[in-house]
């Protein structure tokens, strides 16, 4: 408990959660926001993955369901400036991706606005380099946004966000054959399903959409 003051005095932190000072996270409020675990689905017609008109290509798995306590965390790391906590977010989303896999890790670009960390870096970079230590990978940042497009955040309804333009990212280089595609969270998969469709397209052979949390039930 010492330790974990001394530590906070030079370098404040406390958990989202409880408010636990020296921590990130707490183990045991990490382990409660994980405990129901959405089920994969399809990015384009939203039913259960594998779907029968679309396979598994457009697949998305969440990690938690985005409320509650696993909500909280991410609001912490994306506008706490929590860099070390998205850090950790990432290192447990290695639970999705599976073992034995050669991934590399792809992330939404931010829009112009994004929140940073006080070192300059988005909390899905930091995420990102979490995932990549965990599963071994490495971090390509190569979607670009085609033209500024409104966040999905700030569109009211779920068919305002499906009409995201389909040639909204552009892959600014060629992809790896194999690609993990990282977002905070899902609410409608209208962005990932753009994104993983722009990585097909330039010449991906497996696309698998991970995020921290799921809006759908």
């Amino acid at each position: 408990m010492i330790g974990r003051l001394a530590l906070h005095f030079f370098f404040p932190q406390s958990c989202p959660v409880c408010g636990e000072l020296g921590q990130d996270i707490c183990p045991q409020c990490l382990k409660s926001a994980l405990e129901v675990n959405p089920l994969p689905h399809c990015l384009v017609c939203g039913k259960a993955s594998p779907c029968e008109q679309h396979g598994t290509r457009y697949t998305v798995t969440a990690l938690c369901r985005h409320k509650g306590r696993a909500r909280d965390i991410l609001l912490a790391a994306k506008y706490g400036q929590r860099g070390r906590l998205a850090y950790q977010m990432g290192r447990e989303l290695a639970a999705l991706a599976g073992k034995g896999a050669e991934w590399t890790i792809v992330v939404i670009p931010p829009h112009k606005k994004a929140s940073l960390s006080s070192s300059g870096d988005s909390h899905l970079e930091w995420m990102a380099r979490g995932l990549a230590k965990a599963v071994g990978g490495r971090v390509q940042n190569i979607l670009e946004w085609t033209a500024p497009q409104r966040p999905q955040k700030m569109k009211k309804s779920r068919q305002e966000r499906r009409k995201l333009p389909n040639d909204c990212f552009v892959c600014a280089a060629r992809p790896p054959q194999r690609v993990l595609l990282l977002d905070d969270v899902c609410t409608t998969g209208t962005t990932l399903w753009r994104a993983t469709r722009a990585l097909y397209v330039a010449g991906a052979k497996e696309v698998r959409a991970v995020c921290w949390s799921s809006a759908a039930e």
